[in-house]
């Protein structure tokens, strides 16, 4: 499993997981919306956005939810899909949920889920 933007990245396997993808996004990727942020994504602060979001994978099974995005890929390697750039998110300029969920995939199942 990998992450990237959606403007980076159209190979196959492709899974967004915001609450939408841009329009004109090319046909061919899945969505998986229990991954995506709620309502308040952009209202409130980065700490609370974090504290929220923990929450709510909280609340999910680590090993389901792999497995569910795993089977939606089919044949290829899942890549998790939101909005923000490689190259925003390796400078500090913003942060993504899509890293949030690398890092709870790393923490509760010990899978490596790298930014492609």
């Amino acid at each position: 499993m990998k992450t990237a933007c959606f403007f980076e990245y159209t190979g196959p396997g492709r899974i967004s997981i915001a609450r939408f993808p841009p329009r004109g996004t090319p046909a061919g990727f899945r969505a998986y919306r229990t991954l995506a942020p709620g309502a308040w994504f952009r209202s409130v602060p980065e700490d609370e956005y974090r504290r929220r979001y923990a929450g709510q994978l909280d609340a999910l099974d680590p090993k389901q939810t792999f497995a569910a995005l795993t089977d939606l890929a089919g044949d290829a390697e899942p890549v998790l899909l939101c909005w923000e750039r490689k190259a925003d998110l390796e400078a500090g300029r913003v942060f993504c949920h899509r890293r949030i969920v690398a890092d709870w995939f790393r923490e509760t199942l010990g899978i490596r889920v790298d930014e492609r």
